[in-house]
């Protein structure tokens, strides 16, 4: 049985380009960074991983319809970049190795020079202003982290998931890896602000210019209007709990 398949458009030309790669996480930073990388820099699909989503068939009047997702890598010839993006980050181990796998072997085949990951970090109680974080495979990358000055992980952890994995798998494939995570304080919530950060800092690493993130702050602010919202009518409903009352 082919567990993942593979179906490569067409092979990019570029000169040991850097990667992107990273799935959605806690506050989907990743999901939201990556989205947003393919659109503002206008990159190009060339190859996709046939992926496990959506576990159902969905229907309209009586007629069924499949539609199987996939993850995608797209490129950016005038930033010498490659981006590894999909929809969902897989729980299962298996799928999880194998997925990482395919990605470092892409990476592999064209000749990249350094992969790069992006991620949430969760933090309470909530931070006034997030905080970056870095991690990375090698000691010149080490030095590469405090120059930009982003806070290097301390102590002993885990990076779970995709964003965590694949650069294990990147290092035992020799290949460069480095990973950036923002700090958030609530999971189950969307993080643009901390998706912002890191769009930041990853750009300034990859000496591109510096991108429009305006529809990313004023998502921002829907956000923060969302939660005084739910704030006010939680202090509501404390205030009144009596039975019976609408």
């Amino acid at each position: 049985m082919v567990l993942l398949g593979l179906k490569i458009h067409t092979l990019p030309q570029l000169s040991r380009p850097r990667m992107v790669a990273a799935l959605p996480d806690m506050g989907n930073v990743a999901g939201i960074g990556m989205d947003f990388l393919v659109r503002k820099l206008k990159a190009k699909l060339f190859a996709e991983i046939y992926a496990y989503w959506p576990p159902a068939v969905s229907y309209n009047e009586g007629l069924l319809k499949y539609e199987q997702s996939s993850y995608k890598f797209h490129y950016s010839p005038k930033e010498n970049l490659v981006l590894f993006s999909g929809e969902f980050n897989p729980s299962d181990p298996r799928r999880l190795y194998e997925l990482c796998y395919e990605v470092v072997g892409m990476a592999k085949k064209l000749k990249v020079s350094t992969l790069y990951s992006i991620g949430a970090a969760l933090r309470q109680p909530a931070p006034t202003e997030p905080r970056l974080f870095g991690a990375t495979s090698t000691q010149k990358n080490l030095e590469l982290l405090k120059k930009e000055k982003l806070n290097l992980l301390a102590g002993k952890g885990q990076i779970t998931g995709f964003n965590g994995l694949v650069l294990g798998i990147a290092k035992e494939k020799q290949l460069d890896s480095i990973c950036i995570l923002s700090e958030i304080d609530n999971p189950n919530i969307i993080q643009p602000k901390a998706a912002k950060f890191i769009l930041d800092k990853l750009l300034h690493i990859l000496q591109i210019k510096p991108l429009d993130t305006a529809e990313l702050e004023e998502e921002e602010k829907r956000k923060q209007f969302m939660e005084q919202q739910m704030s006010y009518m939680s202090g509501l409903a404390r205030k009144d709990n009596q039975p019976g009352i609408a």
